[in-house]
């Protein structure tokens, strides 16, 4: 016999057969050569023996009564754990077609009878051997992916989803024989679009464009429905357009990004020809890496996928609003609170689908479309407005739009004179560059709005100079029985006939509240006390 093997020394083999003399036969032989043999009289007992203890290998005979090698076999590769165990079937000399059965269930290797006891240890050596590389091949490469998801773990999400993509596709792109690293995104219109690549297709294909239709459709439908692998293809089916993971791939494992459950994109890992001693289940292990760094990648992309999800759904109902004019402007009358006459009438929108006007301006303006909207919204009060006759029409605008030069682009009703509410949502930037727009607007006076609210402080008043002064519902609310509130406005309306400004009391709503503020000499009023807003064809009808 020849010397034990350094790499096989002490490894358990499992002998089956019914035979007693072949079964002592075959484990002398190889305690001889210095393994443990292990021998079993059945198919059952070997079951039941593999399943209390861990062999390396087992010998297995093809012709057994009840259970046959082959069941014994199917058996074995049906429990996960012993679904690499090398199995050396032994067959009869001319049972040709059952070594063929036995090959395709399973078996590592086989042995024909008579078996010849060198042969038989000769061919147990090179199965353990071959099993100890696919071992330690197997050990590196998930030393090599912990080492990767441990570098993700500690990446932080960056400013965009490309970035930190880019980031996430370079830390994978270390492993061993990847020839490509790709992340999409899908999108809410049913497309997909490249996050990053890296690899030997990155040299090629720039980042960030969208894929073709098809190739986006057939990515999604599939990504749907879970994780996936290609053998030597260099698209995924149905897909079109440039190789997603490079042409020489041998395997494309691809694995779905999920966040919240929500289907966010899809991470795509390929692999190229496999090397001699690459293990045999190479797709498997690809699979395996692609769901592992997916799960990780999910978590670092989901929050700023997530937002640009939110942002996009947000536009585009926004400009279905637009587009299909889900909103009417109305007015509510100004009155001059001497002689109760109408003075002017300021412009507010009212959304079809109940939304608050306040929390639908600010929605547009966190998408960026702020302007848009106020524009929208501006050009059709100052259109409706053409009903109207002997009233200035007050139509409120952001310190942006205005600074912007969006007013100058605005229609100018030929009936009446335009004044312009600068909002108290958003602070002042550059008063000079407010000063320039209205000087720009002939004829056009200024109004500053909800007077102590929000950013609509007295510096408004001293450094723009306005005509009017619209006092916030917050210091009309309960005047009456109030008397710091009603020196607050006795002050301010001081101030207001020294500098040539008048005073609007907003939010009038009672008789009360209303005979106060005349005893303070406040010019103006408006609330729902003196008129609720109405669409300028009924409020025209009802003066």
């Amino acid at each position: 016999m020849t010397p034990a093997s350094t790499d096989t020394a002490s490894s358990r083999v499992l002998v089956v057969d019914d035979d007693p003399t072949v079964r002592e036969l075959f484990t002398e032989a190889l305690e001889l050569a210095g393994f443990e043999a292990v021998p079993a009289a059945g198919g059952q007992a070997a079951l039941d023996l593999l399943e209390r203890d861990g062999v390396e290998a087992v010998l297995l005979d093809s012709q057994m009564p009840g259970m046959d090698g082959l069941a014994v076999l199917r058996a074995i590769r049906g429990r996960p754990r012993l679904r690499t165990l090398p199995v050396i079937l032994v067959t009869g000399a001319a049972e040709v077609a059952d070594r063929v059965r036995g090959l395709e269930a399973g078996a590592n290797d086989y042995l024909a009878k008579p078996v010849d006891v060198a042969e038989l240890v000769a061919r147990v050596r090179t199965q353990l051997r071959s099993q100890a590389a696919w071992m330690r091949l197997l050990e590196g490469q998930l030393r090599d992916r912990a080492t990767v998801t441990e570098a993700l773990c500690r990446l932080r999400p960056e400013h965009t989803p490309e970035v930190t993509a880019d980031l996430i596709c370079g830390e994978i792109a270390r492993l061993r024989n990847l020839t490509g690293v790709a992340l999409i995104a899908f999108t809410d219109d049913g497309g997909a679009v490249t996050l990053a690549r890296h690899g030997h297709v990155a040299r090629a294909v720039r980042t960030g464009l969208a894929l073709p239709e098809v190739t986006a459709k057939s990515l999604r439908e599939r990504a749907a429905r879970g994780a996936w692998t290609e053998e030597r293809v260099a698209q995924p089916p149905g897909a079109t357009g440039p190789p997603l993971l490079g042409a020489d791939a041998a395997v494309a494992a691809y694995a779905p990004l999920h966040s919240q459950g929500r289907l966010l994109g899809l991470l795509g890992l390929s692999s190229g020809p496999a090397a001699d001693d690459a293990p045999t289940d190479a797709i498997a292990q690809a699979l395996s890496a692609a769901i592992d760094f997916a799960a990780v990648s999910a978590a670092l992309l989901g929050p700023g996928l997530r937002q640009r999800f939110e942002l996009h759904t947000s536009q585009a109902e926004l400009r279905r609003l637009l587009d299909g004019e889900g909103f009417t402007p109305v007015f509510q009358p100004i009155v001059d609170l001497a002689t109760d006459r109408v003075v002017g009438d300021e412009t507010l929108t009212r959304f079809a689908d109940g939304v608050a006007p306040q929390r639908r301006f600010a929605e547009a303006a966190r998408v960026g479309m702020g302007h848009a909207f106020e524009r929208a919204t501006m050009v059709a009060a100052l259109l409706a407005a053409t009903d109207l006759r002997d009233v200035w029409v007050s139509v409120n605008v952001s310190p942006g739009f205005l600074a912007a030069g969006g007013a100058e682009e605005l229609p100018r009703p030929a009936t009446c004179s335009l004044v312009l509410e600068l909002t108290e949502h958003d602070p002042v930037e550059d008063y000079s560059e407010i000063r320039r727009a209205i000087e720009r607007l002939d004829g056009v006076r200024l109004s500053i709005d909800d007077a102590g609210a929000g950013y609509a402080c007295l510096t408004h008043v001293l450094t723009l100079g306005p005509a009017f002064i619209k006092l916030d519902r917050g210091w009309v609310v309960g005047i009456d029985a109030d008397p710091a509130r009603q020196a607050l406005v006795a002050g301010l309306q001081s101030f207001a006939e020294r500098t040539g400004a008048t005073i609007i009391a907003e939010g009038i709503e009672t008789e009360a509240e209303l005979a106060t503020l005349r005893e303070l000499g406040v010019a103006l009023g408006q609330g729902y006390l003196l008129g609720r807003p109405l669409p300028a064809t009924a409020l025209v009808a009802s003066r």
